[in-house]
Parts: C-alpha cells; structure tokens; sequence
C-alpha cells in the first residue's frame, strides 16, 4: 500500500477520535457527568440518578470515555482519571465555553464551506450566543497564562488609571484593583448584558471601579486620561481599517507615555512546547472567525507589530503566552 495513502488513513483515524473526544467532552458537561464522576460511581448508581437517560447510549458514553482515557473502571465502579478530573477543573477557565463553540458551532459553519468560498453563501451575522456569551468566556483560557505578565508589568509602569477596551465580565480589571489598593479602573463593552454582568461582579470594589455601555470609536478623549489601556482578546473584532481607527483613538485616551496592551490570538504561530508542534489550532478559529460578517480573522503578528508603529507607539515588547497561540503585545506612547 502507498505511504500517502497509509498517511491519509491515519489522518482519518486521528480525526474520528478527535471529534469523539470533543462529543465525550461536551456531553459530559451538558449531563455534569464531570462533577458527578468526582465521586466513584457504577452505572446503575448514575442511571439511578438520572432515570430519564437511555441506558444503551449511556453505556456507550462510558465505553467510549474509558477508551478516550477520561475515566477510568474498577470492578464496576467508575471515576476520573487525571485528564477526566482536568477537564473538571478548568471547566468555568474557558473549557466549556471552547467545546460548546467547538461542538455547536465551528461544524455548522464549516459543514457549509464549499458554498462560502465559492460565495453561493454570504458571510453569516454570528450567532447571538457566540458572540455575547462563548467568546468571551473560552478566552478565560489564556487568563492563568495572561495575568502574571500583566500583573508585572502594573507593577513595574506604576499604573494607577486602567481602561479596559472590550472588558467583557471585566476579570483583569478586578484582579487588577485586587492586587493594587491604587489602582482605578474604567471597562467599556458595547454588550449591554455583559457590562450588567461585570458591574454586578464589581459590587465591592464600586468605588475605585465602574463600567459602562459605549463603543470608544464614537468617544471623544476624555479630560482625565489613562496609564494604561488593555485590549483583551478582542482585537479579531475589528476589520484592518478598524484596527487602525481603534489604535489611534485609544492613542488620545492615554497619558503622554502611556501603555497599550493587546492580548490577542495570532495566525500561523508554532506551539512552543516542543512535542505540540502545531499552529493548527489558532489558524481553524481565524477561519471560522472569517465565514462571519464584519470579521477577517486573526492578524499575524507582524500586523500586530506595524499596527503599534504605524499609530505612533514605541518600545514594543511580545511576549508569547505558552503553545503560542496568543500573545501579549505592550507598547508605549
């Protein structure tokens, strides 16, 4: 048999399980059959527990758990195995919010590819839930990875007036105001739902911290401005010329010296970890990002770096996050 078709074999393979283990894990979180395996539990035990599910496709999502190596089975009792009790812990760091992405949408979209290029398909207004909701909280991933960096560098600047562009439920702008007792923060989103989230999330720091619903492309400069702006995982948002715009606006609502920083996804960046050699990952969400209306995709990092320069900005530091699927570029006025 040819090599090419013995390589193509094994592609195929590779994606039947892959996409099992997106299903596996996505079902698992829907049913919270990641909380409930915490506890060593047989199947009777489980189905006793929940006596409208179907025994015979439950059986096989165990079967197919055991084999994916998210649980394990002694005698007849089952629990989760290292991986099983990862995919638990970091479930509300972004990981559900990815699969849902993943599993409810990422295959409709590409499932209509064909018609897209070929334009027989307009771009498609993203979905409500992906746009409001499933961004926003599958980027928490990179927040363990993203945060000492930004923590270092307040530290080190000696900010004391963020704003945070894009704030979302405004995490960093609380852990910010958390670990700095000088620090003020100001988050804007143009998501009146997500900006109620993040006031409620603030109650106790309301003094030093507040919210509100605006797009800064429509804002003048403000008469006090910042040490510091944060573009947070939301720079894709924004078409080249926007970029642009978005930059040079954000430039007047700094001090002279003042900091921006863009945590962001890139294309066509290799994984640094040696034995996850991929760049796959983030270059399949700049493709889906693309099939929608009003977005292009990831910038490459050199975009990223002539976007900063082009506006004016100096001293640009890049610091790759671990797998290098994203990015925390800082920069000067």
């Amino acid at each position: 048999m040819q090599t090419g078709i013995l390589a193509l074999l094994g592609k195929t393979v590779t994606l039947m399980e892959n996409l099992g283990f997106l299903w596996l894990v996505h079902t698992g979180f829907e049913l919270d059959l990641w909380k409930l395996l915490q506890q060593e539990r047989s199947k009777e035990e489980l189905l006793e527990l929940n006596p409208e599910w179907d025994p015979i496709l439950f059986d096989h999502w165990l079967e197919q758990a055991k084999i994916q190596g998210l649980i394990l089975q002694t005698d007849s009792k089952y629990s989760l195995t290292r991986i099983g009790k990862a995919v638990d812990f970091y479930r509300d760091f972004g990981l559900e919010a990815m699969y849902k992405e993943f599993v409810l949408y990422w295959g409709a979209i590409f499932a209509e590819l064909p018609n897209r290029i070929t334009t027989q398909v307009s771009p498609v207004q993203m979905e409500s839930e992906m746009e409001n909701e499933l961004i926003s909280k599958a980027s928490r991933a990179s927040e363990h990875f993203a945060w000492p960096l930004l923590k270092a560098k307040c530290e080190k600047e000696h900010w004391r007036r963020i704003l945070d562009v894009g704030c979302g439920e405004g995490i960093y702008l609380r852990k910010l105001i958390e670990e700095f007792p000088k620090v003020q923060g100001v988050g804007v989103d143009v998501n009146s739902s997500v900006v109620e989230r993040a006031r409620l999330l603030a109650k106790p720091f309301e003094d030093r911290l507040q919210f509100n619903c605006l797009n800064i492309l429509d804002q003048d400069a403000p008469v006090e401005k910042y040490d510091c702006c944060l573009l947070n995982n939301n720079l894709y948002y924004f078409s080249t010329e926007q970029r642009i715009e978005l930059i040079e606006q954000i430039k007047t609502w700094l001090v002279p010296g003042g900091w921006i920083g863009i945590l962001t996804a890139l294309r066509g960046e290799n994984s640094s970890i040696p034995f996850i050699q991929t760049h796959i990952p983030q270059n399949l969400m700049s493709f889906f990002l693309a099939c929608h209306k009003g977005f292009e995709g990831l910038p490459y990092k050199q975009e990223v770096r002539n976007l900063l320069q082009d506006s004016g900005f100096r001293e640009i530091e890049v610091i790759p996050l671990p797998l290098k699927v994203s990015h925390y570029f800082f920069a000067r006025t």
